[in-house]
């Protein structure tokens, strides 16, 4: 049987290579750190938008299945998005505009109470930044009212450059 191709991760090509290459920490040797917050609910609400916790400035790559969004029920028919502000990138200092559902999109919290990982991207389990000032991880509920009590946790495990 023959061996597919290439027999190297471009990150493992880079560190064989003579002389040795670059890899950038937060993919390869970095430290796994985790951030979160918890917000609780006081009364039935409307729709709207709650910063949760902030992710450092610099590159960062969040481990999404290991990141978990704990909701208790809303109103009938309320949706659950978990996502990022806009920020400005560290790379080039441009704008980045604001995704609401990059981590969790539609989760029907109207139906029963959330406790998931974050599902999104769907075919990466990881998710890369890199800003200037560091992002905002935020919850939005839409199409109907928020819970009228309980408390939501977000929880983000990342991993960052030593």
């Amino acid at each position: 049987m023959a061996d597919f191709a290439p027999l190297k991760s471009a990150e493992f090509t880079s560190f064989s290579a003579t002389p040795r290459s670059l890899i950038p920490s937060f993919k390869w040797g970095g430290k796994v750190r985790s951030t979160g917050g918890s917000l609780t609910f006081t009364a039935a609400g409307a729709t709207g938008t709650a910063k949760m916790c902030r992710l450092p400035a610099g590159k960062v790559r969040i481990l999404k299945d290991l990141c978990r969004i704990v909701c208790p029920a809303g109103t009938s028919t309320a949706d659950l998005h978990v996502g990022y502000a806009a920020y400005v990138s560290g790379a080039t200092g441009a704008a980045v505009v604001a995704d609401d559902n990059a981590f969790a999109d539609n989760l029907d919290v109207g139906a029963a109470a959330i406790d998931a990982a974050f599902t999104l991207p769907a075919i990466t389990p990881f998710f890369d930044f890199d800003s200037a000032d560091g992002v905002d991880i935020e919850i939005m509920i839409d199409t109907a009212a928020s819970p009228a009590s309980g408390i939501c946790h977000v929880s983000v495990v990342y991993v960052q450059g030593n």
